[in-house]
């Protein structure tokens, strides 16, 4: 699947269409999105990091840093991308049982790094301006979670037995 399909669907959630479009998205296709989003939108603090005057002087140092900026903190940012959306996707799980949804852990996580889409680029737009504190991080995570939770409600009640 096209990863520009994918993104459209994401900017639209939480569309019934997309949220049903989005869920037949193979968890290969889902990796390399949310790892190209992360990626592309960290790459800015990535820059700002690798390009600090005042960090290191000696010359060497200076390359053996950016080196190690170039290899090292993509792999970083990824490895917490997949912690932090394995977390969201865990209350995701609580909220889907508390609405009593017929969801797996497996398919909150998709979700929920689709769902991560437009906070992230918020986010990130945000940092670009300089701003961003601790208030922005929770507000962003109220949006994320009433996204998340009209994603939910989407799927049908479970039956009792």
């Amino acid at each position: 699947m096209g990863l520009i399909k994918i993104f459209k669907h994401s900017i639209v959630l939480p569309k019934k269409q997309a949220v049903f479009w989005l869920n037949r998205v193979s968890m290969r296709d889902t990796l390399v999105y949310i790892f190209l989003l992360i990626f592309v939108l960290y790459l800015p603090e990535g820059y700002d990091l690798a390009i600090q005057d005042n960090l290191l002087l000696d010359s060497d140092l200076r390359s053996v840093f950016i080196l190690q900026s170039i290899t090292f903190y993509p792999m970083y940012v990824i490895f917490s991308g997949l912690v932090v959306i394995s977390a969201l996707a865990a209350v995701a799980l609580l909220m889907s049982r508390m609405l009593s949804r017929k969801l797996a852990f497996q398919h909150l996580w998709k979700m929920t790094a689709f769902a991560l889409t437009v906070p992230l680029i918020i986010y990130t737009l945000i940092k670009l301006t300089g701003w961003g504190n601790s208030y922005l991080v929770m507000l962003l995570l109220v949006g994320l979670y009433f996204i998340l939770y009209n994603m939910i409600t989407v799927y049908p009640k479970r039956k009792n037995k």
